[in-house]
């Protein structure tokens, strides 16, 4: 009995790991959906240099912490961050000039 008990519980814990793993799998699948008016999210990381010199030179001391581009028209959605201050959406271009949303 003790035997059937113990593989009962083995058996128990694989299924939760199988769960667990399809979780993972489903959430990065939503990652993945199409873009939110035309912008798809990348990472901070991906953007130009030019637009990281932008924000470090016009918007002293603001951190992006989320970054969207729209490939069509090379414009770059970012979500800046200042100590003390609410975040806010910022729009720039390739060429790291601010620009207004697009509608």
């Amino acid at each position: 009995m003790t035997v059937a008990a113990a593989a009962t519980m083995l058996f128990a814990a694989e299924g939760v790991t199988a769960q667990e793993t399809t979780g993972d799998v489903a959430q990065a699948t939503t990652e993945l959906q199409a873009p939110v008016d035309g912008y798809t999210k990348i990472e901070v990381s991906d953007l130009p240099v030019t637009v990281t010199k932008a924000v470090e030179e016009d918007k002293t001391g603001a951190d992006v912490t989320e970054a969207w581009v729209d490939s069509e028209n090379k414009t770059f959605k970012l979500t800046l961050a200042t100590e003390g201050a609410e975040p806010e959406t910022a729009y720039i271009n390739a060429a790291g000039e601010w620009i207004e949303p697009k509608e």
